[in-house]
Parts: structure tokens; sequence; C-alpha cells
């Protein structure tokens, strides 16, 4: 559980650094919002927050505050519209991080291959691909309906 917990908190430290525009008194703070993005994607479930909000109604507490330390959970709406102008590159300490501690502690070695190579596959790698923009390495799959994709 301690990886976990720093990996987590890796994420949480990314997320509070997020810029952020808003002058005033917040309802939420960025580490909560970014952890609300995460937290779907963690539990794999897109009805995860709102599960989460009736359980803070009813019991007062949930495992948006219990796993990841969250202390409001934000609606979706509001994670879009904070989030959406926020570059991808803000995660990339985060992600070295979670790579590091992950190497360090062995996570990384059932996923070696070719010569110490990981592999990984993240979660959509067929669903959010792009007939106009690529990636920098210029990665190439052919979907089922036999066009090039740029992912």
């Amino acid at each position: 559980m301690e990886t976990l917990e720093t990996l987590i908190d890796g994420v949480r430290s990314a997320c509070a650094a997020f810029p952020d525009g808003r002058r005033g008194e917040v309802t939420y703070f960025m580490a909560d919002i970014g952890l609300s993005a995460f937290s779907l994607f963690f539990m794999q479930s897109e009805f995860f927050l709102s599960y989460q909000r009736g359980l803070e109604e009813g019991r007062k507490t949930s495992n948006c505050r219990s796993l990841f330390g969250m202390t409001a959970i934000p609606t979706d709406n509001h994670i879009r519209a904070m989030l959406d102008p926020v570059p991808p590159s803000h995660l990339q300490a985060a992600f070295d991080g979670v790579l590091e501690t992950l190497r360090r502690r062995g996570g990384l070695a059932p996923f070696q291959r070719l010569g110490g190579r990981v592999l990984i596959a993240l979660d959509g790698t067929e669903y959010f691909c792009s007939q106009k923009l690529g990636c920098l390495c210029r990665a190439v799959t052919n979907q089922a309906i036999g066009a090039p994709a740029n992912c």
C-alpha cells in the first residue's frame, strides 16, 4: 500500500501545481480536481464520482476521501472546465516519478520484454486516435476500418 500512496501523492502534487486562474475563495482545490479526473481512470468507472458524491451525502465519507485524500468532489463539468486548459506536460514529472518508483521497487519487471524494454498498453489506445494528429514518434496503427491512424 505504501507504493500506491507514494504514486498517488506524486499525482496529487502535480495536480496541485496546475495553473489556476481563479481569484478569491474557491470551492475545490486543483489537487482535488485533478485527482477526481485521475480517479475515473484508476477505478475504471465513468460513474465513480457520482457514486462517491452519494456516499459523501449519506455516510459523510467516500473512497475519494479515504483512497485519494480528496477534500471535496467536484462535478464532471467543473473538472472539464478546469482541466481542459492544462497542458499535458504538467503531468510529465509525475509520470516520470511513477515510472522511477515502479522501476526502483520492481513493479515494471513483469512487463519487461525484448532486452529489458517495458511494454505498457495504455487505456484508450484505440478509442482516442486521430486521423489528423500524430505524436512525435509517428506511431501508426491500422484500425479495423483499414485506415491508418496516428495515436
